[in-house]
């Protein structure tokens, strides 16, 4: 029942702050969004009981990559954009978008076929989650995804101070 109640929370985090990466003008609230998402994914895993994948989330990708992305973000000193002005339309757009969500959501919870309200447990192997069998995934099957992230990181980050660079020069 508490494990039902925390993944209805963690999920709702994970999807208001998501929604918050995607909505905020500015970048760095949408970087900070971005580090909430990342806290309540670890959340989820925890709830599934991987715990090392839960602290990695929080330590690499919390820890480090967001932190060295805000520092980017800073280090660009972009300028402050103009809010967006809620005309009838765009409110009305919003409410109806809203309604949607949320017939759609009762329709999924209700419907007997779909059965999320009581999820049958699947087996799961008592290696789950394990550190060795992440490490066997990762460095095997799922290796040059891993490498082309790091690279693609990276770039972005050098492309990020490059361009700052240019024009920091050009405004002297």
């Amino acid at each position: 029942m508490i494990g039902d109640l925390l993944f209805i929370v963690f999920a709702a985090l994970t999807f208001f702050f998501g929604l918050g990466v995607i909505v905020a003008r500015n970048p760095m609230y949408s970087a900070l969004s971005l580090v909430a998402v990342l806290i309540s994914m670890a959340g989820l895993f925890l709830l599934l009981h991987a715990e090392f994948l839960a602290w990695i989330l929080v330590i690499v990708y919390t820890g480090a990559v967001m932190v060295l992305m805000i520092f980017v973000i800073s280090l660009l000193n972009l300028q402050k954009e103009e809010p967006i002005q809620f005309t009838a339309i765009r409110k009305w757009g919003v409410a109806m978008i809203g309604l949607f969500g949320i017939l759609f959501s009762i329709y999924v919870f209700q419907d007997p076929l779909v059965s999320y309200l009581r999820p049958q447990a699947l087996p799961v192997p008592p290696e789950w989650g394990a550190v060795e069998m992440l490490a066997v995934d990762l460095f095997t099957r799922y290796l040059l995804p891993f490498e082309l992230a790091s690279v693609l990181l990276t770039a972005a980050v050098i492309g990020a101070v490059v361009i700052a660079r240019k024009d920091a020069s050009a405004k002297e």
